[in-house]
């Protein structure tokens, strides 16, 4: 049944009812809630909250039957005195928590915003490794440690550099192969963590991660540019030997660890022996090219708005685990899926109420549970509200969505820029 418009003189305990004001012009951390108590009623009147709905199935039966009964008089709930003195305590306590809420997402931006500077500076210094790789100077392999090193306070926070992998990287013209190394580097630095490799085998991955499309470079731009739908027979041959080219390039520098060669090598190699350009099978295919094939794959299609295979961070996730689980193997494939949560940042997903949402922030402890920026299905208003899931526990995350389904009103509310609108001030 659909919302129904709720006179203010009517609000009862029971009532299922959403606050069709923006989301900060009051101070309850959801639109939609059930009353509960009389001092929400006190709030709602203090604030003059008059664009009220309800919703006859999910509020109380018997208060309903109240409040529609046309033969009984139309009272207003009464607050006493001590209600309105305890709904200024609670609604302190209410916007205490809201504050918390926001400024935990504010400071999230805050933190993005700080690194991105490093993200972008890193990739353009990966066009130059690659140029200076494809030269053959020795001076590479230092040129790409500096790049690790400066990238390195970035993955150590995990949930910022998720953001700016998942949501916030977009190549500038010109530099996708770059950031396409960048993404991966930091995706299986981070799983390689979480596998628990050593520091060693660590340092390799990231390496390899960085390295793993320096053979694309000697692949006609032609070819790279197309969908693989796209491509003739022969284009596909051509663009299948880029790890056998990347191989040839690292081997022609001195000091280039061999397991790094190796990642390059075989990242595109499946256990079924599916993959290329060797078809190698099961164990003739090291484990971390196994990781980093597995981060390619999601990269290509949870980045590349242009491609048609193109899906938002939690689909493109979903069908990795699917499609590629046991063609790279459960073993990195569910270690990969637990660092980046089921619902990655950027992702869009729908609400157990029916609204919309897009996630802003990872939770580690509770993966199915992150900050998300919340927009409700025809409000009158287009503020979204931010909450986190692992403190607001009456909603959760019923499905990821397909970005490309989703009607732009509802794209062009959930911004991450609008966040900056997003200050508590006193009435």
């Amino acid at each position: 049944m659909p919302w129904l418009p709720l006179d203010p003189v009517l609000l009862r305990l029971g009532l299922y009812i959403k606050i069709d004001h923006g989301w900060m012009e009051h101070p309850f951390v959801r639109n939609v809630f059930t009353v509960s108590s009389p001092t929400e009623i006190a709030i709602i009147r203090k604030h003059r909250l008059t664009k009220l709905l309800y919703d006859p199935e999910l509020s109380h039966a018997d208060v309903v039957e109240a409040i529609t009964n046309p033969t009984g008089p139309v009272q207003e709930f009464e607050i006493d005195a001590e209600t309105a003195q305890d709904a200024e305590a609670d609604e302190a306590s209410i916007l205490k928590e809201k504050h918390r809420q926001i400024q935990s997402a504010l400071d999230h931006r805050k933190a993005i915003d700080e690194n991105c500077r490093t993200y972008t500076n890193a990739a353009n210094e990966v066009s130059v490794m690659m140029a200076m790789a494809n030269a053959g100077q020795a001076d590479m392999l230092h040129s790409a440690e500096k790049i690790l090193s400066a990238m390195t306070g970035v993955v150590e926070q995990g949930k910022v550099a998720l953001s700016l992998v998942c949501a916030e990287s977009r190549p500038e013209p010109g530099q996708e192969l770059a950031m396409q190394g960048i993404n991966v580097s930091a995706l299986a630095t981070l799983t390689a963590k979480t596998l628990g490799l050593s520091a060693e085998e660590i340092a390799h991955v990231g390496m390899g991660g960085l390295f793993h499309n320096i053979g694309m470079s000697r692949v006609p731009l032609a070819v790279r540019v197309k969908s693989e739908e796209d491509l003739s027979p022969t284009e596909t041959k051509l663009l299948r030997m880029y790890p056998q080219l990347g191989k040839e390039i690292l081997e022609a520098i001195s000091g280039v660890p061999e397991a790094v060669v190796e990642i390059v090598y075989q990242h595109r190699e499946y256990l079924d022996g599916t993959g290329f350009p060797k078809r190698l099978i099961n164990g003739d295919i090291a484990k971390t090219a196994r990781l980093v094939g597995t981060i390619v794959e999601y990269n290509l299609i949870a980045s590349d708005q242009r491609s048609a295979r193109y899906m938002g961070p939690a689909q493109a996730l979903s069908y990795v685990y699917t499609k590629l689980k046991n063609k790279f193997g459960p073993d990195v494939v569910e270690p990969f899926i637990a660092t980046v949560t089921v619902f990655p940042p950027g992702s869009f997903v729908e609400l157990s109420d029916g609204s919309f949402g897009l996630v802003l922030k990872s939770n580690t402890q509770e993966r199915l549970r992150p900050v998300v920026m919340l927009y409700e299905r025809q409000a009158s208003h287009d503020q979204p509200a931010i909450i986190d899931l692992a403190r607001e526990r009456s909603i959760s995350i019923e499905k990821a969505l397909d970005p490309k389904g989703l009607p732009d009103r509802v794209k062009d509310a959930l911004l991450t820029t609008k966040l900056q609108g997003y200050v508590i001030t006193g009435k």
